[in-house]
């Protein structure tokens, strides 16, 4: 499996949870890491045990829902490192909500943030990866895509979105040494499931949730693969009821 030292990855949504257990398992594989987040303070705190040099990390705070904001961080990201090895798309949003109940606002906000960001960085990172001879775009979707959820419609529609729009994207581009891949995680600790499930009125059983570093280990599985390996889509869902 190819080595990441030095490889620049840049983790959207990196201020906490699966982003942020991302981050620092790359920062671990000594890769350059550009994290991005809206709550830059929190972005810092997260960066600061790495306990790297400033010139191995970058933090770029940004909305991913205002236009301009992925253009931003790529621009920033070649600016200072020159290049983007691995791209990974991890920011997200949801709610557990009846769709007749959802508001317009809340369906653009999930919808901008977990679909059309990832369209925009593909319109970014493709050219640049076809510049640079290649690259790796990583989207984390969720086990919700491939099977509709009472309360979950809009959420699971766009990672539903995301995998599809992934998998034509890859197929457009898997013959330039550009890979795409999606992994689709089951139900996770963190403080968005946590926060679906309390408006749920069957909260999910925190024993059959994965942790953030067992994600962030198979996100970096993908990165490893060696040149000519290319994982299209994967899931990864706890083995044990009971830990």
């Amino acid at each position: 499996m190819r080595a990441l030292d030095n490889l620049v990855v840049v983790i959207t949504g990196a201020s906490q949870g699966i982003g942020a257990a991302i981050a620092r398992n790359f920062a671990l594989h000594n890769a350059r890491v550009v994290v991005t987040g809206r709550n830059r303070a929190r972005l810092a705190e997260n960066v600061a045990p790495y306990n790297i040099p400033r010139s191995r990390y970058l933090i770029i705070a940004g909305d991913l829902t205002h236009p301009g904001t992925v253009k931003k961080i790529v621009s920033a990201a070649v600016k200072k490192f020159g290049r983007i090895d691995i791209f990974v798309n991890n920011a997200g949003v949801g709610i557990h909500k009846p769709v007749e109940e959802t508001t317009v606002a809340e369906y653009d906000t999930i919808m901008d943030t977990n679909l059309k960001a990832i369209f925009l960085s593909f319109r970014e990172l493709i050219p640049l990866f076809r510049r640079q001879g290649g690259g790796q775009i990583i989207n984390i979707s969720s086990g919700a895509a491939r099977i509709g959820s009472p309360g979950l419609a809009v959420y699971a529609a766009s990672k539903a979105a995301v995998n599809v729009l992934s998998e034509s994207a890859a197929g457009e581009v898997r013959n330039q040494s550009i890979k795409i891949s999606v992994l689709s995680p089951a139900s996770t600790d963190t403080k968005l499931m946590s926060q679906m499930s309390k408006q749920s009125r069957s909260p999910s059983k925190a024993s059959l949730k994965l942790t953030v570093d067992e994600v962030a280990e198979a996100v970096i599985y993908l990165a490893r693969q060696n040149s000519n390996a290319w994982t299209s889509m994967a899931d990864i869902r706890p083995l044990l009821i009971n830990r």
